[in-house]
């Protein structure tokens, strides 16, 4: 069994900080695109410097795009993959899988931030239905309300790592579930040990400031997740 937890650095604004995740040793880097609830969206013409010749793995993400705009960016951009925020339309994930085989389609599902009464039924009936529509990877992650919108991702909270752990409990064994929301290089390690996913999608946990990532904490967060990946499999 593979204990080596991967890693994803999203909200990259820019080519040299998607090289220091390449340097430090991460898996793939994730670049928001056109998602005006972010304050690290690009345009598809804006990210296009970050995809040309990409360090890692490129996965852009998007928010309830048009499929002429999806077109638009997997064509101009060519990313690894496509990751969906919000909910998505089942039908559409199909399509663009058959549409587009060499890229991969991930989906995100939120979760509203820890203390919060949440049903577990329905994020599992929304992972069938994904899984049904063929998406390559899940991200579990955090939703938070604000003035009346909701945010998806990027929220810096943590939500419940129990219903975390039902929930890629319940997917096909060797399914890749990552697990986002609130991660920090001070709870990494705990987030591997409680959920065991198939990876760690962060993004303020490794920034300086919104948009500009922080070398130490990238440093630090991927020296936790080898530790605790080397800790897991010495225990196998």
């Amino acid at each position: 069994m593979d204990c080596t937890c991967k890693a994803k650095i999203c909200g990259n604004t820019n080519i040299e900080d998607a090289r220091m995740a390449a340097d430090a040793g991460a898996d793939f880097f994730g670049v928001v695109v056109e998602v005006d609830f972010s304050p690290r969206s690009l345009t598809i013409q804006q990210a296009a410097s970050l995809f040309s010749q990409p360090p890692l793995p490129a996965v852009a993400l998007v928010f309830e795009m048009t499929k002429a705009r999806l077109d638009l960016l997997i064509n101009t951009l060519h990313p690894y993959a496509v990751q969906f925020l919000g909910d998505s339309d089942p039908a559409l994930l199909k399509k663009l899988k058959a549409t587009y085989p060499s890229t991969e389609i991930w989906q995100s599902i939120h979760l509203p931030q820890s203390g919060a009464d949440v049903s577990i039924d329905i994020y599992q009936r929304s992972m069938d239905r994904y899984l049904a529509a063929g998406v390559d990877a899940l991200l579990l992650d955090t939703a938070t309300a604000a003035q009346g919108k909701t945010k998806f991702g990027g929220t810096g909270q943590v939500f419940d790592w129990e219903i975390a752990k039902k929930l890629l409990d319940s997917a096909p064994k060797g399914f890749p579930v990552w697990l986002a929301g609130g991660i920090n290089p001070e709870n990494v390690r705990l987030a591997i040990e409680t959920v065991s996913p198939f990876g760690i999608d962060l993004c303020s946990g490794v920034e300086a400031v919104p948009g500009k990532k922080d070398s130490q904490k990238i440093d630090a967060l991927m020296d936790a997740i080898r530790a605790t990946s080397n800790n897991r499999r010495k225990l196998q």
